[in-house]
């Protein structure tokens, strides 16, 4: 567990690159293919992608070792990869696509921030 807040921190980076990334390439070169909805899609999915990942660089800047501070980071993890990966595989038929993961990421992401203000009242 010593290497967990390292490894979320590098993901989360990774994170932040994709947003930045997947935004230009969005502007540059969907933007002419993709429909109206799926365009509202793929923001969606990448204003949710980049507001999480500010969260967790927050979050990972803390560096606590309570168990339940980690817990909410694994919950945004998962939350992210669930909800963005479906939104994006669905979008561009990319392989792995289950629909059904779209609302669980969400309500992860959801318990996460919930778990989250109960951390405020934890002792350190």
């Amino acid at each position: 567990m010593k290497y967990f807040w390292p490894l979320s921190n590098s993901i989360t980076a990774l994170y932040g690159a994709a947003v930045v990334g997947l935004s230009a390439v969005l502007m540059h070169l969907w933007q002419a293919a993709l429909s109206d909805i799926n365009t509202a899609r793929v923001i969606s999915a990448l204003a949710i992608f980049a507001f999480h990942t500010l969260a967790l660089m927050a979050l990972g800047q803390q560096r606590r070792d309570a168990k339940l501070t980690k817990l909410v980071a694994l919950l945004w993890h998962l939350g992210l990869w669930c909800f963005v990966w479906t939104i994006l595989a669905g979008v561009f038929s990319l392989p792995f696509y289950y629909a059904q993961l779209a609302p669980i990421g969400g309500q992860l992401l959801i318990a996460a921030w919930l778990l989250f203000a109960v951390t405020a009242w934890q002792r350190s």
